[in-house]
Order: C-alpha cells, then sequence, then structure tokens
C-alpha cells in the first residue's frame, strides 16, 4: 500500500518561505519512512490479534519500501511468498484447489501456529500414507494396526475454502497514516530548518 500524503505537503509549502520550501523533500522523505515503519509496527501487532497464530515469518513478512527526496512514495508491503495466502485473510474471497486438491488438516497433530509440524512440500510423509479417495473423502490416508489394516484420515482435500475478511491492512495502514504523517513531518520539518543554511 502506498503512502501518498502529496495535498498535506501542498498544504504546508503556501505557509513557508522559499528558503524552507528547500527543506520541504527532505522533511517529507523522513516522516514518509516513519509513518511508513509504525504502519509495519502496527500490522505486527495487529496480526496475532487479528489471525489465527501466524507463524514468525508470516509477522515478519510487513515490509517498508522507503522513500527519497526525489522519490516521496513509501509502501508497506507483503512478501510475495506471504501474500500468496494472506490476500485470502485481507480480501476474503474462494481459495480454489490445485492438483489433488487444497490441504485441510483433518485429525492431525497441530503446532501452537495451527500448522502441521515439520511439514515440506507434498503432503505424504511416510510409506505407510497415500493419496486416495476412500468413502468418498478425498486425501491422505495412513494404514495403522497390524498389517496395514486401518485407515486413518492425515489430511482431507478441499476443492475450494472460502475465507472472509479477518485483517484490515489498508485499514490499519490508512489509519497510521492519518494519525501519525502530520506529527512526524512537523518535528522532521522543525529539525530540518534548525540546520538549514
Amino acid at each position: 500500500m502506498n503512502i501518498n500524503v502529496k495535498s498535506d505537503i501542498d498544504k504546508l509549502k503556501k505557509k513557508l518561505t522559499n528558503i524552507q520550501h528547500k527543506q520541504i523533500p527532505f522533511a517529507a522523505s523522513q516522516a514518509i519512512n516513519d509513518t511508513a515503519v509504525d504502519a509495519q509496527k502496527a500490522l505486527k501487532v495487529q496480526a496475532p490479534k487479528k489471525l489465527d497464530r501466524p507463524t514468525r515469518s508470516t509477522i515478519n513478512s510487513f515490509r517498508v519500501k522507503r522513500s527519497t527526496k526525489r522519490n516521496l512514495t513509501g509502501e508497506v508491503f507483503i512478501l510475495p511468498w506471504a501474500w500468496a495466502y494472506l490476500k485470502y485473510q485481507i480480501e476474503g474471497g474462494t481459495r480454489r484447489a490445485s492438483g489433488q486438491g487444497t490441504g485441510v488438516p483433518v485429525n492431525a497433530r497441530l503446532n501452537k501456529f495451527g500448522n502441521i509440524p515439520a511439514r515440506k512440500k507434498g503432503l505424504v510423509k511416510k510409506k505407510s500414507q497415500f493419496i486416495a479417495t476412500i468413502r468418498g473423502i478425498a486425501g491422505v490416508w495412513e494404514r495403522t494396526g497390524r498389517g496395514g489394516k486401518t485407515l486413518k484420515l492425515v489430511t482431507a482435500f478441499e476443492k475450494s475454502v472460502q475465507y472472509s475478511k479477518r485483517f484490515a491492512f489498508k485499514k490499519i495502514v490508512g489509519g497510521v497514516v492519518k494519525n501519525k504523517f502530520n506529527k512526524h513531518m512537523n518535528r522532521r520539518l522543525q529539525s530540518a530548518l534548525a540546520t538549514a543554511r
């Protein structure tokens, strides 16, 4: 999400002298970066409250692209690999299966983040596990008991999963911009003017 504060800066310019004008790009860039970092921190605080046990890597996927005095645009974004699944928490919608289907944990021991422990690429982890549709349920099954005669469902496959909006990414960032930018701009401009020549 881009941080656009052009209107705030334009209003400020009308009140300043020519000498003060020269300090605006530098002060504005710093203020935008301060605001972006505040937004990043707010996202990290809100993620555990709004998402279901997010991993540390998910929380750390919120990043900042800093502005410069020549390009007064800052950006708060999510790393692509995390966006691939967080977009459903942010925008809602239907996540459709690919290949064998979307793995949804069923009767599986989960870690504190709600994920299958040590889950790597691929869903079949043991020689006793296999993918099949049994009694109308498609998923990863495991042979247990004597001679492997008992079947246990490890992970069920759903053709699609419906998500509702849970994480108000834009609202969080927008709120920080509204509440913080002008304060940062005033502070940064005062500092720049104090050292202006």
